[in-house]
């Protein structure tokens, strides 16, 4: 009970993620409105805190190694309720863009930092046959964040009898409340055991680290391509694109649902990871969403011929697909490869790697619509197609293997 219990402590850090990430899709419209901003400097404001994952996630290798996974993480805490705060104050006029802009990097920072440091830690204090679980409760909180963030703006859309610049600042502001949650339930986590057993100065990028480097590179390169975090940040204009412009809840309300079933299938990929591996079911999950992405374009693509519902089906069924393989599977698989003595280098590097890809394809997101419209998907199908391949071919197994071992290496 109590590694569970140590394990839920330190993955509120994740639900923060979630929330971090989930938050911003129910206000990125009337921010862009009160600001009046082009779609390259929304898409700029917008993708703020993914350009501060790159720096966090850069930043907490060195971090866990130098002051301990245990003060990183509540290092990261501090920067989550700047940010928040930061967002909440954020100005009107034409500073506020501005302000805000740098405040969504702050919690950026603390986003990169948590998606290194909490799945990191969770391996290390976890016994192998129960390792893929316990990681994925990381998982499993992001989600529930990205969940949370949703219900949370439709209640303050819904209930709060204020000026749409108070509605947004709102929003924002509500993540205070998980974040001293979180802070408060540090405060009785022990250090991880690995940590008195690195050694800092160890390089990452030499030969004998070679093929973990590829496998993370490739894992984290292929994760933003299929469209996850588009689908996270735009889901509202997505759900408008498909139903039209209607009431401003419905997008919302459909967002919920998005959240909903990420949650459940994340809940589900928690009882089979360890039974069925990382490999099968990446590549199930690589099949599922380019079949996903192929029915929302053909849908998206018939205008006014388009049936709702059947679109519908494709995004959930996307989102169901990604929490099952992609999303469960990243960063438990980061988190096994690497050995000991450069884990949290290359753990931090997978989660550059990860973050960039996200900042660029939720950046361009929005100009790829606008410009090409159903393409976008298409894209995203094919890069699936390729993951799945990927995975058929080169991506090993390591469930049940101690982390960091050669035993997966020599296949």
């Amino acid at each position: 009970m109590r590694l569970l219990w140590i394990t839920c402590a330190v993955s509120l850090g994740g639900l923060l993620f979630g929330f971090d990430s989930g938050v911003i899709s129910g206000c990125e419209e009337a921010i862009q409105g009160e600001f009046a901003l082009a779609p390259f400097w929304h898409g700029l404001v917008v993708a703020g805190a993914l350009i501060g994952t790159v720096f966090g996630a850069l930043a907490a290798g060195r971090m866990c190694d130098r002051l301990g996974r245990k003060p990183t993480l509540v290092w990261m805490g501090v920067l989550f309720l700047v940010s928040a705060v930061g967002c909440a104050l954020t100005p009107g006029g034409s500073l506020g863009p501005h302000v805000l802009g740098w405040m969504r990097l702050v919690g950026g920072i603390a986003i990169g930092g948590v998606s290194i440091a909490v799945p990191m830690y969770i391996a290390e204090i976890a016994p192998p046959e129960k390792r893929g679980r316990l990681v994925l409760v990381n998982q499993f909180c992001i989600v529930l964040g990205i969940v949370v963030s949703y219900v949370s703006n439709y209640c303050v859309a819904r209930w709060l009898p204020a000026s749409p610049s108070v509605v947004w600042r709102t929003m924002l502001g509500a993540e205070c409340l998980p974040v001293v949650t979180y802070l408060a339930a540090l405060w009785k986590v022990p250090e991880s055991p690995h940590q008195a057993k690195v050694e800092a100065s160890a390089p990452l990028f030499v030969r004998r680290n070679l093929r973990p480097i590829l496998l993370c590179f490739t894992v984290a390169f292929f994760s933003q391509l299929s469209g996850v975090n588009a689908v996270n940040y735009y889901s509202p204009r997505i759900f408008k694109m498909i139903f039209g412009d209607g009431s401003e809840l419905v997008p919302l309300a459909g967002t919920i649902g998005v959240g909903v079933v990420n949650l459940v299938f994340t809940v589900l990929a928690f009882f089979f990871i360890d039974r069925f591996g990382r490999r099968p079911m990446l590549i199930a999950g690589c099949a599922a969403m380019a079949a996903m992405h192929g029915l929302v374009a053909w849908q998206i693509s018939l205008g006014a011929g388009c049936t709702p519902y059947l679109a519908l089906a494709g995004v959930y069924g996307f989102i169901a697909a990604v929490a099952f393989s992609a999303s469960a599977v990243i960063w438990v698989f980061i988190s096994e490869i690497f050995p000991p003595d450069v884990r949290a280098k290359g753990q931090s590097f997978g989660g550059m790697v990860h973050w960039v890809m996200c900042m660029a394809v939720s950046w361009l997101f929005p100009v790829a619509v606008a410009k090409t419209g159903t393409c976008a998907f298409a894209f995203f199908a094919a890069m699936m197609l390729l993951e799945m391949l990927w995975a058929i071919f080169f991506m090993p197994e390591t469930k049940g293997m101690t982390i960091g071992g050669e035993k997966w290496c020599a296949k």
